[in-house]
């Protein structure tokens, strides 16, 4: 059992770079240069950064699914699927509003946060 877990571990590790890269698309910029969402930190991969800034919450920040998001990306860049998957979940849940992403789309936060979640599963990222 223990073996089995150790696989898993590192079959995470070794995707957890291609997720977060497959998530760079979608970095939440909303038109400041970056705000309080550390899309630059995202962009240029430098995660701990980002959920460094992104972990502490500015006023009315706890239900910001743009926020979620983001620290979303930022915990999987790092390979903490688990928080990166509750993140995702509570940017879901978050009141819905239209994102603008670093690819220059708009979506809603809802749409972004399921495709994220979605991202996590192992099965998309061995495609």
């Amino acid at each position: 059992m223990k073996k089995v877990a150790v696989m898993m571990g590192l079959a995470l590790a070794a995707i957890a770079p291609g997720i977060a890269h497959a998530a760079a698309d979608d970095v939440v910029v909303l038109g400041v240069p970056d705000g309080n969402l550390a899309a630059k930190a995202l962009v240029a991969r430098d995660y701990d950064a980002a959920a460094n800034k992104l972990k502490a919450m500015w006023p009315d920040g706890a239900n910001d699914a743009a926020r979620l998001i983001n620290l979303g990306n930022a915990y999987a860049g790092l390979g903490r699927m688990a928080a990166a998957r509750e993140a995702y979940r509570s940017a879901r849940f978050a009141p819905e509003t239209t994102l603008a992403l670093a690819n220059g789309t708009e979506e809603s936060s809802r749409t972004v946060a399921q495709r994220a979640l979605n991202k996590l599963n192992p099965s998309y990222a061995m495609r």
